[in-house]
Parts: C-alpha cells; sequence; structure tokens
C-alpha cells in the first residue's frame, strides 16, 4: 500500500512538473518499483505489473540480446543495466518526462509493455552497448540499432511498423515512391532522428556499410565518427573507405534499386 502511494504521488506531481527527459525519479527507483535481477539486468516494475515467471523469462530474453549484440560490437563487457517497465505510454511519460514506447540512456533503458506492446530486446540494448565504444551521429548510431533489431529479432522493426515480411530496402522503395529518398549526407547531419523513413535510410545505409567494406571497417567508422563534427566525419568516411562520401553514397543509392 505504501508503494502504491508513493507511485500517486509521484504521476499526479510529474504531470505537471515533466521538462522534457525528468531523471528524478530514478533517485527513488528502489521505493517507486519492485526489481529482480540477473548476471547483466536489473529489472524494475510497478508491483503487480508482471508475474515472477514473466520477469524470468524477460530476463533470459535480454540476457541472450546482450550476448548477440556484444558478439557484434566484438567486446566484452560487464554491464548492469536497469530495465524501467510501465503499463502505458501515459503513464511512462507522467513519471519520466519521456515520449514514445522506449528510450536508453546511460546505462538505463525505459520500456511501455504490456499484453498488445512488447519492444524488441535489441534496440535500446544496443544503444546502450554501443556507447561503450563511441557516441556516433545519429544516422549510424540509431542505424544500427535498428540493423540489429532486424538481424536478430526477426525483423522486428519491419513488424512493428506494419511490414512484416519485408526487408528494410523493400520499405525504403516503398516509402521513397511516396516521400522519396532522404540524402545520407543531410542525415549524417542530424544528432537525432525520430521518423519511420529516417530510421529505415539509417538502418539501410549501416547494412550497405557493412557488407561493401566488411564489419570490421564498419566497426571502425563507428568508432571514429563524432556526433558533433560533420565536416570531420565525411572526412573519416573518406579515410577508411577509400572513396570520396558522395561516391560512397552513390554506391548505396545504386544497391537499393538494383537489388531489391
Amino acid at each position: 500500500m505504501r508503494n502504491l502511494i508513493i507511485i500517486l504521488i509521484f504521476l499526479i506531481f510529474n504531470q505537471y512538473n515533466c521538462n522534457g527527459q525528468e531523471k528524478e525519479w530514478l533517485l527513488n527507483k528502489d521505493s517507486l518499483f519492485t526489481s529482480i535481477s540477473s548476471e547483466h539486468f536489473n529489472l524494475y516494475s510497478f508491483e503487480g505489473l508482471l508475474s515472477e515467471k514473466t520477469k524470468l523469462d524477460f530476463l533470459n530474453e535480454r540476457e541472450s540480446a546482450y550476448r548477440e549484440i556484444s558478439n557484434f560490437f566484438e567486446i566484452t563487457t560487464n554491464l548492469s543495466v536497469n530495465i524501467f517497465l510501465f503499463k502505458t505510454e501515459q503513464i511512462k511519460y507522467n513519471l519520466t518526462g519521456h515520449k514514445g514506447l522506449g528510450w536508453g540512456f546511460d546505462n538505463n533503458i525505459v520500456e511501455v509493455f504490456n499484453d498488445s506492446i512488447r519492444i524488441d530486446p535489441y534496440h535500446e540494448l544496443a544503444h546502450v552497448i554501443g556507447y561503450t565504444l563511441n557516441d556516433p551521429p545519429a544516422l549510424i548510431d540509431e542505424g544500427t540499432a535498428v540493423y540489429l533489431s532486424q538481424l536478430y529479432g526477426d525483423k522486428a522493426f519491419s513488424r512493428m511498423i506494419g511490414y512484416p515480411t519485408k526487408s528494410i530496402n523493400e520499405i525504403l522503395l516503398l516509402r521513397s515512391k511516396r516521400e522519396g529518398l532522404i540524402n545520407i549526407s543531410t542525415l549524417l547531419l542530424y544528432n537525432d532522428i525520430g521518423d519511420n523513413l529516417a530510421y529505415c535510410t539509417s538502418a539501410s545505409f549501416v547494412d550497405f556499410l557493412i557488407k561493401e567494406y566488411g564489419k570490421q571497417k564498419f566497426l571502425e567508422l563507428y568508432k571514429s565518427l563524432s556526433n558533433v563534427n560533420s565536416a570531420k566525419n565525411k572526412i573519416i568516411f573518406e579515410k577508411i573507405c577509400g572513396l570520396e562520401f558522395n561516391q560512397i553514397e552513390n554506391k548505396w543509392t545504386k544497391q537499393i534499386y538494383t537489388n531489391n
């Protein structure tokens, strides 16, 4: 009962005091949530939201994703990741000040979890583990997260946006007929991306880089690119890939139309 009263006070207060990605609630996580832990995760949820079996299944799924993503980045990490689950997007927003179904920052992941909404275990975790290497521009950061969720999560992003059987490039072709392609040079300037077309474009470009230049060169790019220096980023691309940036972009564009 005491936990419920504390939760209600926080939810009522934060409805009127959220100023975007409010983190005060983190300081009170142990009084707001019940928790259970595994090797790399601390799972926080409101009392009664999840059965013990659901919690254990959830943690097992995330541990598997942790291993796959770490193997992709070719790193050994011993992170302790906090995951916070909310029944609805509105409750999540009221408490945290963050809009959307999922959010990853520092070593924290925040998600909506209910009978109809299950966030794939890879996207936000790819950010958290990837940040141990570098904080690359959104083009690469988000592109890698979507790429890994597609690779390991049975087209998780495709299913989320309503194209369950289609690849990223197939979706991109369909969307581009209505909206056109976004220039990679333009996306490279973004600090954040938030629409599905930009996500698809970024993931397509990451997939192209890995297939065209190999994973080792891609990881070199991932570790070298900056999310604040776009001019230097083009130089880094050209040095690692051995082509001018506009040539790299042209090769990406050509493969979209020739391989699908």
